[in-house]
């Protein structure tokens, strides 16, 4: 079945293979993909397509980079501290800089204008002994991929170990979710979506392996072809689940960055927002979890504040020495962490003589149990690591 380009497509495809200067053709390319019929005769026409794409941004992220470097300037990215790193993002005065302040004791400062933050304000979030490093972005704004310092916001959201959609539930909550997904999905960050099935690096020599070809829905030589379009010849590549051409493509491209993201409405005190919630929840909750607050009321804060730990994904765990003493500070861990992990973590020593370890759990009713290495840990578990 052919495509059967509109006339409208077929002009932007004119004009794409028309333009000289690189942002033009993202522009031109970005349009008249928009406007091929998507069914599925057009489907390696979109991908191939979107390929091209890829390979232009990436050109233009270089260029950036390469100025960047040449100018020097200001950074929008933080170094991480604590637990983890997170990010609140929204439009202007629907209220990052009240939330900042009521979590973190921080004194962002708070107009009765727009854009009043200029900068990332930073603070520390203390959680059950845990130290969470909680930043002020600059509002986002239309346009961001087009200024210096929206591209510089954007690579600050990027560094983030899990992202707060910051929403002003005293106006139409919809449109501000869409605005900043989109924006984000823009610049290539994604919102609570998992990697494509796919397993890529590149080698030094040995050409271009593939493993687990079969779960590839296309013809694996048109891999070899996209390949070495971006001149890449030795590479591992390893399909571990079904895998779609478009799977493959957002694969190469290395500036794409899967992120968890939680969504807190603020302003929860104020007319409307009650309705705007559930409005906010019907549409979107399924992709993210929501937490109406009041700062101004001092309402639901400790909620948001757990749904904020529970997002970056990460356990305490308490060790206990042969006294019984049970330390102060926590060690963080990734959720599904074993003991073999947290023995890793502790020193060398602890995992190569390690004999058996005991868990307590306390929060569940003093469970008490003798454990091996492949033992699952769960939140707030106290351990105590015997050896030889």
């Amino acid at each position: 079945m052919p495509v059967n380009l509109t006339a409208e497509a077929k002009a932007a495809m004119n004009a794409y293979e028309e333009a000289t200067i690189l942002e033009d053709r993202i522009a031109k390319l970005e349009k008249f993909i928009s406007l091929i019929p998507k069914h599925k005769s057009s489907e390696k026409m979109v991908a191939h397509y979107r390929h091209r794409l890829t390979v232009l941004r990436q050109e233009q992220e270089e260029r950036r980079a390469r100025r960047k470097m040449a100018k020097g300037g200001p950074t929008y990215s933080i170094a991480k501290e604590g637990a983890g790193q997170v990010v609140l993002v929204g439009l202007t005065s629907s209220g990052k800089s009240a939330l900042l302040n009521r979590l973190t004791g921080a004194k962002a400062k708070i107009g009765d204008y727009e854009f009043t933050t200029q900068l990332p304000e930073p603070g520390v979030f203390k959680y059950g002994g845990t130290d969470i490093q909680i930043i002020e972005m600059p509002a986002l704004f239309e346009g961001m991929d087009d200024s210096s310092v929206g591209r510089q916001i954007l690579g600050g959201v990027r560094n983030a170990d899990l992202v707060v959609l910051v929403i002003d539930l005293s106006k139409p909550p919809l449109p501000q979710v869409e605005f900043l997904v989109s924006t984000l999905e823009k610049a290539r960050i994604k919102l609570n979506k998992d990697p494509p099935p796919i397993r890529f690096a590149k080698t030094g020599s040995g050409g271009i392996h593939i493993i687990g070809g079969t779960n590839f829905q296309e013809d694996p030589e048109l891999i070899r072809q996209l390949l070495r379009r971006r001149r890449i010849h030795n590479c591992s590549l390893q399909f571990r689940g079904t895998a779609t051409l478009e799977d493959f493509i957002e694969v190469l491209d290395s500036r794409t960055q899967y992120t968890p993201a939680i969504i807190i409405g603020t302003k929860g005190d104020l007319p409307a927002s009650s309705q705007n919630f559930k409005t906010l929840q019907a549409e979107y909750g399924k992709m993210f979890q929501i937490y109406p607050v009041s700062v101004e009321k001092d309402k639901e804060i400790r909620i948001a504040g757990a749904g904020i730990f529970e997002g970056l994904g990460v356990i305490r765990i308490f060790t206990r020495k042969s006294s019984g003493e049970i330390g102060d500070k926590p060690l963080i861990l990734p959720q599904g962490s074993t003991v073999e992990d947290l023995a890793k973590r502790l020193h060398s020593d602890f995992h190569k003589n390690f004999r058996y370890a005991i868990v307590y759990r306390m929060h569940t009713g003093q469970m008490k149990k003798k454990v091996g290495f492949t033992f699952v840990l769960e939140d707030q578990d106290v351990i105590q690591i015997f050896t030889s």
